[in-house]
């Protein structure tokens, strides 16, 4: 068992899908915790809830083994309205729970650490002990990337990439990186993202994913990825499984492949998409046959 923690707000989504409107658990110490559970790994939650977060839920992390440190605030538990169609996804936020603040003593004794803020609750200073730690370390600046308008609407800001806190995966979106740099291409803005981040992975739209290491790039395809019912958390789940192989020291190519594999052929809405069990063995190997090294 391999021992890792995962920084972020949980959220209480309440998700409108077409026709469908759910409610759900969410954030990433959910998608990618319950991933990495799977996945063989011992997680623990670096987190703020409020006294609102429903008992439910908190029976839902204990029954599925995701442990959460002592993270109980007196503001009611981050909350977003997430309307999705097939053109677009908009998140409004409804509520904010409190910063998180890192105590060195607790996370030093982890093997690896996913980082994954969602609404700016990771400051500078949790950023200089996150650069202290020696340890394995996944990146996503979804959380650092985000503002939100009067009417609680998510929108990008720009980011000075030295702003955000150094790890050894960085997972960014086509569109997120243009936040970090000015170049006209995709490609071009991970090569130079790929000089902090030793590996680097840009997705657009679950059907391209470029990786970047040890100085190569590969494009990876997936082909299959146009019948999915609910985008949210594939981001975290993707997380998830590419950082519990990467514990592992599985192959790198492998541990990408299966990663897309798995997160794009998940069915459901909210986290129900992670219960039941689909095939997806056939993809992988079909993904991982395609990779392209582009140099």
């Amino acid at each position: 068992m391999s021992n890792i923690c995962i920084i972020g707000h949980i959220s209480i989504d309440k998700i409108y899908n077409n026709k469908i409107k759910a409610e759900s658990i969410g954030g990433p110490p959910c998608y990618s915790g319950l991933t990495c559970v799977n996945e063989g790994l011992d997680v623990e939650i670096y987190t703020r809830v409020g006294n609102d977060f429903p008992a439910e839920y908190e029976s839902w992390l204990k029954e599925n083994r995701i442990r959460m440190l002592d993270g109980k605030s007196a503001l009611n538990t981050t909350s977003f309205k997430i309307t999705e169609t097939k053109k677009r996804k908009q998140l409004k936020l409804i509520n904010k729970c409190e910063e998180i603040r890192i105590e060195e003593e607790k996370v030093e004794k982890y093997e690896g650490i996913i980082l994954s803020p969602i609404v700016n609750e990771l400051d500078e200073k949790n950023n200089k002990l996150i650069n202290k730690l020696d340890k394995k370390i996944l990146l996503d600046p979804q959380g650092y990337l985000r503002k939100f308008n009067e009417n609680g609407v998510c929108e990008l800001k720009y980011l000075d990439i030295n702003k955000l806190p150094k790890a050894d995966i960085i997972k960014i979106s086509e569109e997120e990186s243009k936040m970090i740099d000015n170049s006209d291409k995709f490609s071009s803005r991970l090569k130079k993202i790929s000089k902090i981040y030793p590996i680097t992975i840009g997705t657009t739209n679950n059907e391209l994913t470029y990786l970047f290491t040890n100085k190569k790039c590969y494009e990876i395809r997936n082909h299959q990825s146009n019948n999915l019912e609910d985008t949210i958390g594939l981001g975290d789940i993707l997380n998830g499984v590419f950082f519990s192989m990467y514990t592992k020291n599985e192959d790198i190519l492998w541990s990408i492949s299966k990663a897309i594999a798995f997160a794009t052929t998940r069915e459901g809405i909210g986290i129900r998409k992670l219960e039941k069990v689909v095939e997806y063995s056939e993809l992988s190997d079909n993904i991982y046959n395609n990779i392209k090294k582009i140099y």
